[in-house]
């Protein structure tokens, strides 16, 4: 898997960011901390043939991700690692280390990992810089859409996921009911296109989660041997509790 072309890329994403030669539209400077480690991909307990997450980007800046503490060591990061070895540590140190709410993240997609008998996580961002948020995803597709550097990683990603069982965490709005009024954002969208799941043909699965109303559903198709999931939440980029994880694991299982 290390000579994937997506994964050589993300080496030299890592050397450019550390060289400080890294190229982005001026117009995302304000939009993502470029002073912050680059995150394309974290393995967690990742071994051989690891269920891939497909999320956002790394979101709000941690102190030992910052440029200063990895250029003194202060942290799991040191300016001698490959992306590879960054990316091991990285996720080693989130294990202990992350705030509650993508732990429990984290630990939803182990335990579906484990259920599926898939072999740990690897968690792969749509974009792999850091941002406290994304409130114009919009005008963010459309520099992707122009190519540069988000262009090429985007394409790089989308070959890597083809042929890999792939779970998008996505959230979606309280305001419409599941399944009949569901809309998807142009970058729910977008991101399905990414991992290479087939709207069209995409089947829907409530998912149990202790409301009266369907606040939780998934979306699945087989595309290309592999079956491609996009979990749709209310009001947050998580998964539900494990009596949905159970529902969506044995669903999984029939598509595959």
């Amino acid at each position: 898997m290390n000579d994937d072309p997506y994964l050589r890329f993300c080496e030299q994403l890592w050397r450019t960011w550390l060289d400080r030669t890294i190229q982005l539209p001026r117009a995302l400077h304000r939009t993502f901390n470029l002073e912050a480690a680059p995150e394309p991909y974290i393995p967690f307990r990742a071994g051989l043939r690891p269920l891939v997450a497909l999320t956002t980007n790394p979101g709000w800046v941690m102190g030992h991700q910052e440029r200063a503490a990895v250029e003194v060591g202060r942290g799991p990061l040191t300016t001698t690692m490959n992306y590879a070895t960054a990316a091991k540590a990285l996720g080693e140190f989130y294990l202990t280390d992350l705030p509650a709410p993508a732990a429990r993240r984290v630990a939803a997609l182990e335990s579906l990992s484990a259920q599926l008998g898939f072999d740990g996580v690897l968690e792969v961002e749509s974009c792999p810089f850091h941002s406290a948020s994304l409130p114009n995803k919009s005008a963010l597709l459309r520099v992707i859409e122009q190519g540069g550097l988000l262009g090429a990683y985007a394409e790089l990603l989308r070959d890597f996921l083809r042929l890999r069982t792939v779970v998008v965490v996505s959230a979606v709005s309280t305001r419409h009911a599941m399944p009949d009024q569901l809309k998807l954002t142009a970058w729910a969208r977008w991101q399905a296109q990414l991992a290479g799941l087939e709207l069209n043909h995409a089947a829907f699965l409530a998912l149990p989660n202790g409301e009266d109303k369907v606040t939780a559903g998934a979306l699945i198709s087989r595309s290309a041997k592999a079956t491609k999931v996009m979990v749709l939440m209310m009001g947050g980029n998580h998964l539900p509790g494990a009596k949905g994880l159970r529902s969506l694991a044995d669903r999984i299982r029939k598509s595959s």
